[in-house]
């Protein structure tokens, strides 16, 4: 069996988000450094809400047609929230969109996600089921946007907190993702099962990036915005005094904690911080498993999901 993953390939995918942002941008410099970025988010991404969009849309469909389109236009979407987070967080430095000056930056992320959503829109898709997709992108942005600010201003205490803001800001979108597969297909009945797998979805990735942000620090900037993932809240209830305890009580400043930031990640690994993280993101996505296997559709295509998770 071909799975159903497999058919929306990645290359495929990008040539559709060059055609529409081609066709979207009309100052040359401008589209030129948007196309840029495309390429450089595809280094660096593999497709997941594009592919979770374009997935979901198959499943319900069992249709071919406008699917590479579907997911061009969320990962467009996507793409230009990862610019405007990179921009408050001042991370990725070396990328297009932070290079440029910041008014270049906005009108690249702006454009880009009104290219996604115009995309959508221009879908040879029956109208009604277009406006449902639309419903299900304004609501879910506006959730990752209050998401986004908890993680930015919130003093979060505890993993349970840390657990709701990721719901919001990360858990919302894999769902945006999802509905707008389904909603394009015009399909419904199985709307509480894929919340609850999405936000899992969307729980364990973010797990798995705060801590590849934790071992990149020349591009994040996490620990200086003193940002409390799950393995620096378990570094802080720990028992044993440890640098990241010093720093966030402002024992250390981040110029000294910087200078001995080896020590810092072999206190994590030895006290079993990212051994944590890992765990919990299995169990998220464990989770989601169960869930996809109470979806009433053909087996392959609860396999061709479970193959985008693991």
């Amino acid at each position: 069996m071909q799975g159903v993953a497999e058919m929306i390939e990645k290359e495929a995918v990008k040539m559709q988000m060059k055609e529409i942002v081609t066709a979207s941008f009309s100052v040359p410099s401008l589209k030129e450094s948007v196309l840029t970025s495309i390429e450089e988010h595809t280094k660096q991404s593999d497709f997941l809400f594009g592919r979770l969009a374009g997935v979901h849309y198959q499943i319900f469909s069992e249709n071919m047609k406008e699917t590479e389109r579907i997911a061009a236009s969320v990962e467009l979407m996507m793409l230009a929230g990862d610019m405007l987070d990179d921009l408050v967080d001042q991370d990725s430095l070396e990328t297009t969109w932070n290079k440029a000056p910041l008014t270049t930056s906005l009108h690249i992320a702006i454009g880009l996600l009104l290219a996604g959503q115009k995309a959508i829109v221009d879908l040879l898709i029956d109208d009604h089921k277009k406006a449902k997709a639309q419903l299900y992108i304004s609501s879910r942005l506006l959730q990752s946007v209050n998401g986004q600010h908890m993680d930015v201003t919130y003093d979060i205490q505890t993993e349970a907190e840390y657990i709701e803001m990721v719901k919001k800001k990360s858990g919302s979108l894999v769902a945006m993702a999802c509905f707008v597969g389904t909603a394009l297909a015009d399909a419904e009945k199985n709307t509480v099962i894929i919340e609850k797998y999405a936000n899992d979805i969307g729980i364990a990735a973010q797990i798995d990036n705060d801590m590849d942000a934790l071992y990149r620090w020349d591009e994040k900037n996490d620990i200086k915005a003193k940002k409390k993932s799950l393995p620096i809240l378990y570094m802080l209830t720990s028992k044993r005094d440890n640098l990241l305890k010093q720093y966030f009580s402002n024992h250390v400043d981040y110029n000294e904690l910087y200078v001995q930031k080896e020590k810092v990640i072999q206190q994590m690994e030895q006290e079993g911080a990212f051994y944590y993280a890992k765990v919990m993101s299995q169990i998220y996505k464990e989770k989601a498993l169960q869930e996809i296997e109470k979806l009433d559709v053909n087996d392959r295509y609860k396999s061709a999901l479970k193959m985008i998770i693991l």
